[in-house]
């Protein structure tokens, strides 16, 4: 039996965020949500996922700003980072797959396959996915 993979989704959108998972879970992906960065960065150093889907507009925080402190935390550097907007011309230097509002269920799937397929985070994470936060 394979585990399922685990997925930080980090978006204020409640209505997006219950779509993403009627999507993700399915498909064998784990999901942990967090409604704003700060929120989002605190899970991500927590629960180590394998990818991270951040939203470009939230309050407080731009996606942009917490993909990239990320990216320069150790912790959780090597983790692939997905920018999820609405805005075709955004700065997507700071994530390593971009997701366009609207997307398909299909579009969001393939992107989060290949990005776990080479993922250094997934071995590590799907060892032992314990953590309550996790939505299956």
């Amino acid at each position: 039996m394979n585990l399922p993979v685990p997925v930080l989704i980090i978006d204020d959108d409640p209505a997006l965020t219950e779509t993403v998972e009627e999507i993700l879970n399915p498909a064998g992906y784990a999901t942990s949500i967090a409604r704003n960065g700060f929120q989002g960065l605190k899970l991500a150093r927590e629960v180590k996922p394998a990818v991270i889907v951040c939203d470009m507009r939230m309050p407080h925080m731009a996606g942009s700003d917490v993909l990239r402190e990320l990216a320069s935390d150790p912790v959780t550097a090597r983790i692939p980072r997905v920018l999820m907007t609405g805005n075709i011309e955004a700065d997507r230097s700071c994530a390593n797959g971009f997701l366009l509002k609207p997307f398909q269920p299909d579009d969001m799937l393939h992107l989060l396959q290949r990005m776990t397929a080479t993922s250094p985070c997934v071995e590590e994470t799907v060892k032992s996915p314990t953590d309550v936060r996790w939505h299956h």
